[in-house]
């Protein structure tokens, strides 16, 4: 038992020294820090302002059935994204394919008739010309042509024009590429002209924003309408919070602003091909006006706030930070835009802020990294 706790105070003894040696020593400085530092690089100018806004389909179908009859197909499943032309739902068209056949009869019918009234009429005036009828045959040939043609055969002809309208529209198609809504109807159902809605066709890709723009916020960005078209640019912010990765550009500007909030309703078109924006939907809008100048620019990591502001750390030649005070800009992207205070090409503490110190040296975990996005 002593034999133990002798050998175990020798080893203590022994990594005393150890232990010594590993720390630094009286006047030496602390090892520098881990750090990662990027390049500041130069990113397009912009203005912006940020608005809620609503995702809304430039266009959309309420399909109602123009005949009557039994569905006998349905030709899409709640939800589906259907195509131009694509058939919907097919009505039982069997009294309306008899009733094109009647209507194509009546005309061959009221051809004919009218037909052997034109060569009766020739005749008669022929005929009433050598005298050999009087007027009054004349004047019924005449009438009995008209009657044949006027009041006969134009009517069966506009017939047929509308049963072969009523047959084309047993099938309901898609009047546009879009989302299909949830049916109403189903197959076995009779509907009527007055049933109502059957579903509803949304145009999905592409959709627009519209957000509610104030004029003094126009006039201080853009300065018109006319500028606004041309050069407004959005950005949308999900509701989980992401970023929608396409930019979109603002098509249409409202005539006049609403009287109690002094703003124009702003429509901005997105492309939308995987359909991550829902119509009706709740965005953040970041309107925004492309500009050809650059500023500087940084992760939004790199930036520090204090009582007097933002800040920065700058890593100078000997790898030593200096901290230097900056005005901020818009964010640019992923990149926050710098408006004063530092120049492209320098090199700022990107990670690791809460290690450094105002000239403090530091250890480079990553050197040449950019960071800033070029835009």
């Amino acid at each position: 038992m002593k034999r133990s706790v002798l050998l175990s105070l020798l080893l203590l003894l022994c990594a005393v020294p150890l232990v010594r040696a590993a720390m630094p020593g009286p006047g030496m400085p602390p090892p520098a820090p881990g750090v990662e530092v990027g390049e500041v690089l130069a990113v397009q100018d912009t203005q912006s302002r940020r608005y809620t806004g609503r995702v809304v389909s430039p266009a959309t179908v309420s399909l109602v059935p123009r005949v009557a009859g039994e569905i006998l197909e349905v030709g899409f499943r709640d939800g589906d994204t259907v195509q131009a032309g694509q058939m919907l739902y097919r009505i039982d068209p069997v009294r309306y394919e008899a009733a094109v056949k009647n209507a194509r009869g009546k005309v061959v019918q009221y051809k004919a008739e009218h037909a052997y009234a034109r060569a009766d009429l020739a005749r008669n005036r022929s005929l009433f010309k050598k005298q050999a009828v009087s007027r009054d045959v004349l004047e019924s040939a005449e009438r009995t042509e008209q009657v044949a043609y006027g009041e006969l055969l134009l009517a069966a002809e506009a017939d047929l024009v509308t049963a072969q309208d009523d047959l084309r529209n047993t099938r309901i198609v898609a009047p546009m590429a879009g989302r299909i809504g949830v049916t109403a109807f189903t197959a076995g159902n009779y509907v009527t002209t007055s049933s109502g809605t059957l579903v509803t066709l949304v145009r999905a890709d592409p959709v627009r924003v519209r957000f509610g723009l104030s004029v003094r916020d126009m006039q201080a960005v853009f300065g018109s309408e006319e500028e606004l078209r041309s050069l407004g640019r959005v950005r949308v912010r999900l509701a989980d919070g992401t970023e929608y990765g396409t930019e979109g550009r603002v098509t249409i500007v409202d005539n006049t602003a609403e009287g109690r909030t002094d703003t124009v309703l702003v429509y901005a078109e997105l492309a939308n091909p995987q359909s991550r924006l829902v119509p009706e939907s709740t965005v953040v809008v970041t309107l925004y006006r492309q500009t050809d100048s650059v500023v500087p620019a940084v992760p939004p990591s790199a930036v520090q706030h204090d009582v007097q502001g933002a800040f920065v750390y700058v890593v100078q030649e000997d790898d030593r930070v200096s901290l230097r005070r900056v005005t901020l800009g818009n964010l640019v992207g992923e990149s926050q835009a710098v408006r004063s205070g530092l120049n492209v090409h320098e090199r700022v503490v990107t990670d690791g802020t809460h290690k450094v110190v105002d000239g403090m040296k530091v250890d480079y975990a990553r050197k040449g990294a950019d960071a800033g996005v070029q835009d």
